[in-house]
């Protein structure tokens, strides 16, 4: 290729053609070409390089997919088998002793599950001595794992990110910048929602929201005594700028615990942090006994100036009616009624009572005035005043 044969005309610049089938890929592993499938082919680069940064679970996927394998309940037993050897004060097994420890699992699905343990990883097999132990591998993987064991009491816990972070500082691990990012996602997720709580004005959200900032507030200060021990370069950037990150989702969560203080307290005062306690009887005695008649008759006076229909002030009158209709339907010989037997029908009797007159009824309401000022002309009970239940 000469420069005069790729010379462009107008600019006089030079125009180097690139034969793309002269240049070799990148090579991909077989681990890699298994990604791809996955990846989209126009950012596939991208795709393989936020894989690769977690590529080391590769050493532990061998003992996670035996664990994971199947349906539900098998997980349960093989974590059972696992959790129970980490337990055991012994540190070695012959297969009798597994076979006694182990004695509630049938004996093929004990074999199986030993067997498949041990060409996965988690337990080995010694022949010289004729026992089994637990790997180095296994032993760690479930040290974590073993956590899983405390189910919700885990998730609530607000130390976990905390000691997450001082286990790193401990041993000396690589993985700080990214413990802090798991705390400082943690607080940002109750800053959140706390926010969301006062602007909600509900006194339940902000209860709910406000027992989760009290358990986080107790590991605050703690947690920024452990931030000032990390030892930081000069120049590594992305230390500093995490550790500042944490540092104002801390003041943030200082803020709204005294903001949403404030609000609680002045839900208190008005009394109507029903949230929580809800109106009981109680309540309800307390203002019926101290609130006046005068009250009681403006709240009655809308329902008590409405005269009611005859039929619902006329005694037995729905029954009466009721009965005469079904009389009408009932056939002339009554000994088939039933099962068809012999049984006598009872005499029918006029009711006792004799009916009370709407008309009456009417009259007695018309003396009332008109103006419920009082209620006491209505409601004949002699001491009013300090009756509990009105």
């Amino acid at each position: 290729m000469t420069h005069s044969d790729n010379e462009h005309p107008a600019t006089g610049s030079y125009q180097y053609e690139l034969d793309l089938e002269q240049v070799e890929p990148d090579p991909v592993s077989e681990n890699q070409r298994e990604v791809m499938d996955y990846l989209d082919e126009s950012h596939w680069r991208f795709g393989l390089e936020f894989v690769n940064r977690v590529h080391s679970i590769t050493y532990f996927l061998p003992l996670l997919r035996e664990l994971f394998h199947g349906p539900e309940a098998r997980v349960r037993v093989v974590f059972a088998i696992l959790y129970h050897l980490m337990l055991d004060e012994r540190i070695r097994w012959s297969r009798a002793e597994l076979d006694e420890k182990f004695h509630w699992l049938k004996p093929g699905q004990r074999n199986y599950i030993l067997q498949r343990l041990s060409n996965a990883g988690w337990i080995e097999y010694y022949r010289d001595q004729g026992v089994y132990m637990i790997t180095d591998k296994g032993e760690t993987l479930m040290r974590i794992l073993s956590r899983l064991t405390l189910g919700e009491t885990l998730v609530e816990s607000e130390g976990a990110a905390l000691a997450e972070i001082e286990f790193s500082m401990l041993l000396d691990f690589d993985d700080l910048p990214e413990r802090l990012q798991f705390l400082h996602n943690r607080l940002l997720k109750h800053n959140i929602r706390a926010q969301n709580a006062l602007q909600s004005q509900s006194s339940y959200r902000m209860l709910e929201v406000f027992d989760q900032l009290q358990q986080a507030y107790r590991w605050a200060e703690q947690t920024r005594q452990t931030l000032d021990q990390i030892q930081v370069a000069a120049d590594d950037e992305q230390l500093w700028k995490i550790l500042r990150s944490v540092h104002n989702q801390l003041s943030r969560l200082h803020a709204q615990i005294s903001e949403m203080q404030l609000t609680l307290q002045e839900i208190q005062k008005r009394q109507i942090n029903i949230a929580r306690y809800g109106l009981t009887q109680i309540d309800y005695d307390h203002f019926l006994i101290n609130v006046g008649t005068d009250k009681l008759a403006a709240i009655v006076q809308k329902h008590l100036n409405k005269i009611p229909h005859p039929l619902f002030i006329q005694q037995n009158f729905a029954l009466l009616e009721a009965h005469e209709i079904l009389s009408r339907d009932l056939p002339e010989n009554n000994a088939t009624r039933g099962w068809d037997t012999e049984l006598a029908d009872p005499e029918y009797s006029a009711p006792p009572d004799v009916p009370v007159e709407a008309k009456e009824f009417s009259a007695i309401l018309d003396q009332a005035p008109a103006d419920w000022n009082s209620v006491s002309e209505v409601l004949a009970i002699p001491n009013w005043e300090s009756a509990a239940y009105r």
